[in-house]
């Protein structure tokens, strides 16, 4: 099986791999922007591995290509309708953890006004309510409602780490279909028609679904006037979830008390570039972050360890996990 292996991260994991050494098996490694041999070898290849997988692409794949395996959760940047039916596809995890502790972290961080009073400190200025009156009081964990959106993988990981410090998660997903109050994991489930429900009782909403058609700017001014003035909202899903303009304007109005964006609907092109059109690096009540909540340090080897399972199971004959499209390996 020859396989094309574009993932920079997950390309010495697979090429050091034990179980894939002594089967028949050929991983050629090629960065996606080396994009005419990675187009030509696209061509004779029976699998790929990558995070992007374009119309380019799919529009090179040869007669012998059967399995994509896409080394992320969300499959926004990957041209599925330009693949033949025919080919699996499968998406990849290991990042749960890291992106439920990503945000715990941001979570504390926000409603313990952390950043604020560091920079305050930072000025010369001592403010807690033994110099100020007036400043503002925080609120512990215990009792904090976290509605979580999209309970795949990392929804699941942040409803466990949230009930596990005394929150109260809750959460709505696509495929529910009624309330369910017996879920191990969070208080109540239920479907996308109880996402206002969801929003009006929570305190920290975290968005962690992903960016489809039905979910494009699910949460617009209205969803976040119902947030409210003490509510926070953390995005680890898609930028484009969230009206960005809309949720500008309610952090700078005072709409909602804060957010923590570790996505962006604009992708940056060099290093120097702002996450956004919209000046939130001016606001002082949101956390900002560079899409990198998954990267922790064992990420990418368990990641990789699915990845290898995946190209195990296809050279025994057996159909991928974690499939997005089940295509003729199933």
């Amino acid at each position: 099986m020859r396989v094309v292996v574009s993932d920079e991260n997950i390309w010495p994991y697979l090429r050091d791999s034990e179980d894939l050494a002594g089967r028949t098996i050929e991983l050629t490694h090629i960065p996606f922007t080396d994009r005419a041999r990675l187009l030509e070898e696209i061509g004779r290849a029976d699998a790929y591995v990558g995070v992007h997988f374009d119309d380019a692409c799919a529009r090179a794949v040869g007669p012998g290509f059967a399995f994509l395996q896409i080394t992320a959760a969300g499959t926004d940047h990957v041209a599925l309708d330009g693949l033949p039916t025919s080919v699996a596809v499968a998406n990849a995890y290991g990042h749960g953890r890291s992106i439920a502790e990503h945000v715990l972290m941001v979570t504390l961080a926000t409603r313990r006004h952390l950043l604020w009073r560091d920079a305050e400190l930072r000025q010369g200025r001592w403010r807690t309510r033994m110099t100020d009156p007036t400043a503002p009081l925080f609120a512990t964990l215990p009792g904090t409602v976290v509605g979580i959106i999209g309970l795949g993988h990392i929804g699941r990981a942040i409803a466990r780490l949230s009930r596990a410090v005394g929150m109260r998660p809750i959460g709505v997903r696509r495929s529910a279909r009624h309330r369910d109050t017996t879920d191990p994991d969070l208080e109540w489930t239920d479907g996308m028609a109880a996402l206002d429900e969801l929003i009006d009782a929570s305190d920290v909403l975290v968005v962690a679904c992903p960016l489809t058609d039905e979910t494009r700017g699910l949460i617009d001014a209205a969803r976040l006037r119902r947030l409210g003035a003490a509510g926070t909202l953390v995005n680890v899903g898609r930028g484009a979830v969230v009206d960005e303009a809309a949720l500008y304007t309610a952090l700078r109005d005072g709409t909602i008390a804060s957010a923590a964006l570790d996505v962006w609907t604009t992708r940056a092109t060099s290093g120097t570039a702002p996450p956004s059109p919209h000046p939130f690096t001016e606001l002082d009540n949101v956390i900002v972050t560079p899409h990198y909540s998954a990267t922790a340090d064992n990420t990418y080897q368990d990641r990789a360890a699915e990845v290898v399972d995946n190209l195990v199971r296809c050279l025994d004959g057996l159909p991928p996990r974690n499939t997005v499209r089940s295509g003729a390996l199933s």
